[in-house]
């Protein structure tokens, strides 16, 4: 009991009251939400409130000034929700989570049940791929990402740390994207155990 005491003071000190607040209320809300639609806890667990590293990668995607972007793996779309862009499409296999997305944003973003492999568009200025492909092999996520390459400009993913927590099954290096897509800029957010790699994509 007093090691959780002592693990939430300290969490009050790293981050400041007025944020421990807002994370706390954030949850509830969201928790309220997966209720309703059913969707994943983990969802509500991780509001923008937490997750502030969204910030960075909205940031990275603006100053591009695409005109068509797609996330994959998008959740509530608290990323796309701050992306400024024409068209901005979000896919994820959830379509509990997709549903709840298109309530969140009031279908100023097109929400779409799917993986990679379900999006359409001929055109794509930014992909985003954060936060989930550390669950999958890099020879498998080659095979997911090669046929939207021809139809991307640029390509946004996450790395994990090679020296941070082990429970993630892979730390790409994006070694297979050598030849398709030229490396830009990396960008690790603070209190983050992860970068973001921006990469133009060869023509």
């Amino acid at each position: 009991m007093k090691s959780v005491v002592f693990r939430k003071i300290a969490t009050v000190r790293r981050l400041g009251l007025l944020r421990v607040l807002r994370i706390a209320l954030d949850r509830l809300f969201l928790g309220a939400l997966a209720r309703i639609f059913n969707f994943h806890r983990w969802h509500a667990e991780a509001p923008m409130s937490a997750r502030p590293y969204r910030n960075t990668v909205a940031r990275l995607v603006n100053e591009l000034k695409p005109h068509s972007v797609v996330e994959v793996g998008c959740g509530l779309g608290s990323i796309l929700s701050r992306v400024q862009a024409a068209e901005r499409y979000g896919y994820d296999v959830d379509e509990a989570v997709i549903r709840a997305a298109r309530f969140l944003r009031c279908r100023k973003i097109t929400f779409i049940q799917g993986d990679l492999s379900a999006v359409s568009l001929q055109h794509i200025d930014v992909l985003i791929l954060v936060n989930w492909i550390h669950e999958i092999a890099p020879e498998s996520l080659d095979a997911q990402i090669a046929p939207l390459l021809p139809r991307a400009r640029f390509l946004l993913l996450d790395a994990i740390d090679a020296d941070g927590p082990n429970d993630y099954k892979y730390k790409h290096d994006f070694a297979f994207l050598q030849g398709k897509a030229r490396r830009i800029s990396i960008t690790r957010p603070p209190n983050e155990e992860r970068s973001f790699h921006l990469f133009e994509v060869l023509q």
